[in-house]
């Protein structure tokens, strides 16, 4: 019986010690575990998650809002009211004396009060009013409607905005990464470099001071490859901000900075650009539409000087009881109600002014936006055009630091040259191949930003409402 005991006791442990270790094992492969993000992918969870392009998505369907209120002062106004009334002590008229014979038949005296109303009273209303003539009414609509494209326009901008922040944090991480790459591919190579001299070494081919050297050499890389992964994962950390993603989230980049063209000449039409972009910028477009809300403003306040009229009905009954059996009397009246402002204390003038100064505003602002693109624009068609020099040069220079590095490891290995050389080549290889890097990424951020004056974004990218 003992014996049966032990052994159900074992059996039970083991299957406590192997639902443990495969907890651990699953545990261990969801925290290695990395989401893989494309470009794509990036931009299209920082749509759906930010929380600034939201808030724009809000003002417009407010400013959808708006058009139907606006549309909705034009409409007939009908209210509807009821009312009960019991009277605890009855509602009494004073007579003089004199006026009316008293109840005894005698006059004069000191005069009564008479009841004028049941224990119970109701009476019910219906209203009805519409707008004839209010400017303010009126011109309220327009307003709205071009509140609403302003605030579309805005939402195009917050895309812009957004996708182009997106990308040039997804291309900036790729930079990191490469380049942490690029750090790692050198630090290997002279591990491979000191294996191959230890050997020359025992074998008494070379001195103690090339070995010791080559062992350095692999120890140098050791801060190189731990700043370059820090820099990588803090490029990660800023994207996944912009995604709206939480940090400790693992994520690992598909796309690669060659994976992107270098040439997009023919879709931007460089020497066409500089005209394009004062028509269809979305931010440009935004402030020139809001020219016309503060136009509609004034119109609105100016519209206080001027009379309103509108028409009215109304149809009523009521009735009183002691006993709930109501006898009624029905009103009804038509009529048209004209109403102007003659004196408000010149608050009319002061929100007249407001609104035109709100308007110089704007047009300021516009005129700035115009010439600050006028001016990215001229700047970014120089860093394109020297970007595609530069990658050209790149790639020559990258071939010749290739070169040299092959042949340093030749002379080395028949004893011409010296550990040195073979640094100093790896060097300007790993510089030449990173160099190309940031000039490939300038290049994409060029675009990018081109995109975003453009207004592409936006174009591409709909946002739900």
């Amino acid at each position: 019986m003992i014996k049966n005991k032990l052994e159900g006791i074992k059996m039970n442990y083991g299957k406590s010690l192997f639902a443990l270790i495969a907890f651990m094992l699953f545990a261990n492969i969801n925290a290695n575990s990395q989401e893989k993000i494309s470009l794509d992918n990036a931009i299209k969870l920082a749509l759906e998650n930010n929380k600034q392009l939201k808030s724009a998505l809000y003002d417009v369907n407010k400013a959808e809002a708006d058009i139907d209120e606006a549309y909705g002062n034009t409409l007939p106004s009908v209210d509807l009211s009821a009312n009960y009334t019991r009277y605890l002590q009855p509602m009494r008229f004073f007579i003089s004396g004199g006026l009316f014979p008293n109840p005894d038949g005698s006059t004069g005296g000191p005069g009564r009060f008479i009841d004028a109303s049941s224990d119970n009273a109701i009476d019910a209303r219906i209203d009805v009013s519409q707008t004839i003539f209010n400017s303010a009414v009126f011109r309220s609509i327009s307003g709205a409607d071009n509140y609403y494209d302003a605030a579309k326009l805005n939402l195009n901008v917050k895309v812009d905005e957004l996708v182009f922040n997106v990308k040039s944090a997804y291309l900036q991480a790729l930079l990191q990464k490469e380049s942490y790459e690029l750090v790692k591919a050198s630090k290997t190579n002279a591990e491979s470099s000191f294996k191959d001299i230890k050997v020359l070494y025992e074998e008494g081919l070379i001195g103690e001071y090339d070995m010791i050297r080559a062992e350095v050499q692999v120890e140098n890389f050791a801060p190189q490859l731990i700043s370059a992964e820090n820099e990588y994962e803090n490029a990660k950390n800023n994207l996944k901000v912009i995604m709206g993603m939480e940090p400790q989230v693992k994520i690992d980049l598909t796309d690669q900075l060659n994976s992107f063209k270098e040439d997009y000449s023919d879709e931007y039409k460089i020497d066409e650009i500089e005209d394009k972009i004062l028509l269809v910028n979305p931010q440009l477009s935004a402030l020139t539409m809001q020219e016309e809300v503060n136009k509609d403003f004034i119109a609105v306040y100016e519209s206080e000087y001027l009379p309103t009229l509108s028409a009215f009905g109304n149809y009523s009954i009521q009735g009183q009881s002691n006993d709930f059996n109501f006898p009624t009397a029905s009103t009804s009246q038509v009529g048209l109600r004209f109403k102007m402002n003659l004196f408000s204390g010149l608050q009319t003038n002061a929100k007249v002014e407001k609104a035109e100064l709100d308007l110089k505003k704007t047009k300021t602002q516009s005129e700035y936006v115009e010439l600050s693109l006028k001016s990215q624009v001229k700047n970014l068609v120089k860093r394109i055009e020297s970007s595609k020099k530069q990658l050209e040069a790149n790639t020559r220079n990258i071939s010749q630091a290739k070169r040299g590095y092959d042949i340093s490891k030749i002379r080395y290995e028949e004893g011409i040259g010296s550990l040195l050389e073979i640094n100093d080549s790896d060097l300007a290889l790993r510089t030449a191949k990173i160099n190309n890097l940031r000039t490939k990424f300038e290049l994409l951020i060029s675009y990018a930003q081109l995109d975003q004056l453009l207004g592409n974004y936006s174009d591409n990218y709909k946002i739900a409402k």
